[in-house]
């Protein structure tokens, strides 16, 4: 059979669980993305640099005979361990200004305060703390409201005993950076323009 043939050319069942957290199988060929496919293999490491084009390949042609499409599942559709691993791999696309699809618990200014992910989050708005001084490169108001860096990660602070500057960290608003610091330990205070 072609997939024990395939776990027979260097492909080990620990690549065959990881890929299965990375994509997901559809009834539609046409919409395979060998790209992301690509870097999606590149980023878990299971195989070498050489045999990474052949495998991917291979992989397609296995799908094509059986009739299936992979594809990169989306943000909406990670559970919260695999939106962790992707922020961490830097495989998570991140958004320059739209606002990032998260659960359905989110803060909000009328919410004021919410537990998620192991941290008590707060907010705290530009219009009363201006932040001139804090080095937030690209810093910019993204359509949600976050204030964000160039590249799209939330600005928030931290207690620097509970995370230093330059921590990378999930919010219920989505990707996040600690640019800033001053708040009580375990809380993670998002910079907003509410």
């Amino acid at each position: 059979m072609d997939i024990f043939r395939l776990m027979n050319e260097k492909i080990v069942s620990v690549f065959i669980i990881s890929m299965i957290t990375v994509i997901s199988v559809s009834s539609f060929l046409s919409n395979i993305d060998k790209e992301n496919l690509k870097k999606a293999l590149a980023s878990v490491g299971f195989i070498e640099q050489k045999e990474k084009i052949e495998t991917i390949d291979r992989i397609t042609e296995i799908g094509k005979e059986a009739n299936l499409t992979i594809r990169q599942i989306t943000y909406d559709e990670m559970t919260m361990a695999q939106r962790e691993e992707a922020l961490y791999n830097g495989s998570m696309k991140l958004e320059y200004s739209a606002a990032y699809t998260t659960s359905s618990s989110r803060l909000t200014k009328s919410r004021g305060a919410l537990y998620f992910n192991g941290h008590k989050e707060t907010y705290y708005s530009q219009r009363v703390l201006p932040g001139y001084a804090l080095n937030i490169p690209g810093r910019h108001v993204a359509d949600d409201g976050t204030v964000r860096d160039g590249d799209g990660y939330i600005s928030v602070a931290a207690n620097t005993s509970y995370m230093s500057k330059g921590t990378i960290l999930l919010t219920s608003l989505g990707p996040a950076k600690v640019y800033d610091s001053g708040c009580a330990y375990g809380t993670i205070d998002i910079y907003v323009n509410w």
